[in-house]
C-alpha cells in the first residue's frame, strides 16, 4: 500500500516555531561555540574524514550476551549490528523481554532517547510493547519500508486513517490522521506525522505521534539544512523517551542522536567540544553508532548552518565556513 495513500496536507501551529531557542546572550554563544568552530573549521572535510575513519567500529559480543541468545530467534535484523546489554530496555509487557533497543542520554535526560532497529514482522508486537511500556509520545522513522528494492522495515502502523493494524497478542494500532510535517522554511525533505493510537490488552489506550522521514537514504545523507533542527525542536518538550529508528538503528538514528546532543548543548554553558568525544560515548550506549563519514560530515554542516542562521560565528570565520561548504558538497555529492 502507498505510504502517500490518503495523506491530507495542513498546516498546523505544531512545527511552525523556527528552531531556534536562545538561552544565552549571543556574545557568550559565540565563545562558547568558539574552540568547536575553529577547530572543525582547522581540521577541514579531509581532516574529519581522517578522524572518523579511526574511530574504528567494534563488536564485542561478550557485552552483547542477550543479542547473542536471540540469535537463532528471529528478533535482530542484522547478524552485525549488536545490541549492548548495558543501557538495554527491557520488556515487561508481552511474552519475551529482548527487543534490540538501547536506552540513549543527552546532557539534558538520562533517557532522552530509545534508538532501536526497524520492527521485523516477528517484532511488531515487541515494538508496540515498548512504546506502551516507556509511555513515549513520538517515534521517529528515518527509513522506508523497502530501499533500493530491499526490505528495510515491517509495516508496523496502518498507512490509511481509521483502519487498524492487528498484530499477535491484540495489540492494534490505529491512525487517526496524518499530515506532511510544516517546516517553517524551503526544504526538499519531507516528514509525514501520523497520529497514532495503540491498544494492547489490560493498557489504556495509548495516544502517540510518529514521525516519518521519507527520504534520507540509507547509509547516506540528505540535503544539509535546517530540517533536523526543525524536527527536533518539536519533539523537545517530549518528557519520555522518544524511540528513534532507521532500518539497523545506528547510523541515520546515531545521526539525529547526535545532532541534538549537541544542540542540548548549546543550551547551557559550557563550552560545545568536538564530535568525536560526544560519539565515542554514545557507541557506548548504542554500539557502531553513525556508520559512515557523510553522516558524520553532515552532523556537522548542520550545526554550522544553525550556527550561521543564529548569528553565533564571528565574521571573520565565514570566508573559512564558505570553503568548508563546498568541500562538504563534494565529498557527499551522490550520497
Amino acid at each position: 500500500m502507498s505510504l502517500s495513500a490518503n495523506i491530507s496536507v495542513t498546516a498546523t501551529q505544531s512545527g511552525a516555531e523556527l528552531p531556534f531557542r536562545r538561552r544565552l546572550p549571543r556574545a557568550a554563544k559565540r565563545v562558547q561555540v568558539k574552540v568547536f568552530v575553529e577547530e572543525t573549521l582547522k581540521k577541514g572535510v579531509r581532516g574529519l574524514v581522517a578522524e572518523f575513519k579511526a574511530m574504528k567500529r567494534v563488536n564485542d559480543f561478550t557485552k552483547m550476551t542477550a543479542f547473542v541468545e536471540q540469535a537463532t530467534q528471529g528478533r535482530n535484523r542484522y547478524k552485525d549490528v549488536g545490541c549492548l546489554d548495558n543501557d538495554r530496555v527491557i520488556l515487561k509487557i508481552g511474552p519475551v523481554s529482548y527487543i534490540h533497543a538501547n536506552y540513549v542520554s543527552t546532557p539534558m535526560s538520562p533517557k532522552r532517547f530509545i534508538c532501536t532497529q526497524a520492527p521485523l514482522p516477528k517484532t511488531c508486537p515487541d515494538f508496540w510493547y515498548m512504546v506502551i511500556q516507556e509511555n513515549s509520545e513520538a517515534i521517529l522513522m528515518l527509513c522506508n519500508f523497502i530501499e533500493q528494492k530491499a526490505k528495510k522495515c515491517a509495516e508496523y502502523f496502518p498507512q490509511q486513517e481509521g483502519e487498524p493494524l492487528i498484530f499477535d497478542g491484540g495489540v492494534s494500532v490505529q491512525m487517526k490522521r496524518q499530515y506532511l510535517f510544516p517546516f517553517p522554511f524551503e526544504t526538499k525533505v519531507k516528514v509525514m506525522v501520523r497520529h497514532l493510537e495503540v491498544s494492547v490488552p489490560g493498557h489504556p489506550v495509548h495516544p502517540c505521534t510518529h514521525y516519518h522521514w521519507m527520504d534520507w537514504p540509507d547509509r547516506g545523507v540528505p540535503e544539509a539544512d535546517l530540517a533536523p533542527i526543525s524536527l527536533l525542536a518539536k519533539l523537545k518538550d517530549c518528557t519520555t523517551p522518544i524511540i528513534v529508528h532507521c532500518s539497523a538503528g545506528i547510523g541515520r538514528t546515531g545521526s539525529i542522536v547526535l545532532i541534538e546532543h549537541a544542540m542540548e548543548l548549546l543550551h547551557q554553558p559550557a563550552p560545545l567540544l568536538d564530535i568525536c568525544t560526544y560519539l565515542i560515548e554514545l557507541r557506548k550506549q548504542r554500539n557502531n553508532s553513525i556508520q559512515t563519514e557523510h553522516q558524520y560530515l553532515y552532523i556537522h554542516q548542520v550545526l554550522f548552518i544553525y550556527l550561521r542562521r543564529t548569528k553565533y560565528l564571528d565574521d571573520s570565520v565565514i570566508p573559512y565556513l564558505d570553503a568548508f561548504t563546498k568541500e562538504y558538497i563534494a565529498a557527499t555529492r551522490g550520497f
